[in-house]
């Protein structure tokens, strides 16, 4: 997914590509939380909602220093995928171009592959109530990015199915 709007947005084949690697170490930093909340089936407390939004940071941390495009891309990615376009994300709520563009691609990337994914907490949701779910929160996102998730919609789907085939 971050590959596809990485390219209709026009970015430069390397940076393109480094996306498309690094986009996937999005939540490494998962690994240092706790599995009773990572894997908790109901809603987390606030305590537990704040532990887990640590994640962000951990990411960055377990990836920063190299050398390499990627995983510098991946260190801004882990740091930046959870802030919004309005300024109300986390983990410094930063807004608008603040966020390096690729955490705004891998933000709306990885609210879709939640929606559409089966989670301890959740059934996974039919590519429309996605799309649908993500039109009702429009301000957390990049306009530009948003626009181009839309016209690339039917593509999303296209390589969701194709990927749940395997």
């Amino acid at each position: 997914y971050s590959q596809l709007l990485a390219r209709y947005l026009g970015l430069r084949e390397p940076e393109v590509e480094a996306i498309f690697f690094a986009s996937p170490m999005h939540d490494i930093g998962k690994i240092g939380i706790p599995d009773s909340i990572l894997l908790k089936k109901g809603g987390h407390t606030k305590e537990e909602s704040e532990v887990m939004k640590t994640h962000t940071i951990i990411g960055a941390n377990i990836l920063k220093g190299s050398d390499s495009e990627i995983l510098k891309a991946a260190e801004d990615i882990a740091l930046n995928h959870h802030e919004s376009w309005n300024g109300a994300g986390y983990p410094r709520a930063i807004r608008g171009e603040e966020i390096p563009i690729s955490g705004r691609i891998v933000n709306i990337v990885d609210i879709y592959d939640a929606l559409r994914s089966r989670r301890p907490y959740k059934e996974p949701f039919p590519h429309e109530a996605a799309c649908k779910i993500i039109d009702g929160a429009e301000e957390r996102f990049d306009p530009m990015i948003f626009k181009a998730f839309h016209d690339c919609a039917e593509e999303f789907r296209r390589l969701f199915d194709e990927n749940q085939a395997d």
